[in-house]
């Protein structure tokens, strides 16, 4: 497993990111944490970024699990775990099952499916990969593909001189994936009966464009002790300029 790390505080934070980017969508969050005095890690999941493909059978536990003997190995442990979308599933994991290692607990957009998405998300297993044809699509494939991604994320969005910045790493990000979805996983995966078993502090995020902003309502009602923000406007992850903003927010007990 590939891993970024920053700082030498007292204060540990375990970043796991949003599917299918990689850690590379906190580049700009970690060093203002290790300025506050933070020690960061942020993990590539397995099957992104620069980490090694996953096995083909796979869960969210496996990923927990996987994520959670890197964080051994380096001796990270009671931090403060911070985990977006598909990567709040496996921080949802690394709490109930490796307790010690989770101090706190921000779950950054929870995926809660209706069971039309996720028969999708079910008949989601690995896209073709791409060939030549005489139309040319297959030269234009992941940038359309990182655009549409992109579209999901930030409703409105459009390639612009300053916007087309985001894209060129996600278009890595993207390859670096070989093609498989993980999408069959997390239509496995059921995160409301979960959400009882934390035990640690929690806070649970969204954004008011945020595309899991609809179950935000449900999820905090599931879990009315826990700490709740919502972003105005668009998610700051991917606004780079708001990185302070985000790292305040996840911050504060």
């Amino acid at each position: 497993m590939h891993y970024r790390r920053l700082g030498s505080g007292s204060q540990r934070v375990l970043l796991i990111h949003w599917l299918p980017l990689s850690s590379r969508m906190y580049q700009h969050v970690m060093p203002i944490l290790a300025a506050r005095g933070c020690d960061v890690l942020a993990v590539d999941l397995l099957g992104y970024g620069r980490s090694d493909p996953r096995p083909r059978v796979w869960s969210m536990a496996d990923w927990a699990a996987s994520v959670a003997e890197v964080a051994e190995s380096l001796g990270f442990r009671e931090a403060l775990v911070v985990g977006g979308h598909s990567g709040s599933c496996v921080a949802v994991e690394l709490a109930i099952g490796f307790p010690s290692l989770v101090s706190q607990l921000v779950l950054d957009g929870c995926p809660v499916l209706t069971p039309e998405l996720r028969a999708t998300f079910k008949s989601m297993q690995q896209q073709s990969r791409p060939v030549p044809d005489t139309a040319g699509s297959h030269e234009s494939l992941v940038f359309r593909t990182v655009r549409t991604t992109y579209e999901h994320y930030l409703p409105g969005f459009a390639v612009t001189p300053e916007s087309i910045e985001l894209l060129w790493p996600a278009m890595i990000d993207y390859l670096e994936t070989d093609f498989v979805s993980s999408a069959a996983i997390s239509a496995e995966y059921e995160l409301e009966p979960r959400l009882a078993r934390i035990h640690q502090p929690l806070t649970l995020l969204s954004a008011d464009t945020d595309t899991l902003a609809g179950s935000f309502a449900q999820v905090c009602a599931l879990r009315p002790d826990a700490r709740q923000h919502k972003f105005k406007g668009h998610h700051p992850l991917h606004e780079p300029g708001r990185a302070l903003e985000y790292v305040q927010v996840i911050s504060a007990n």
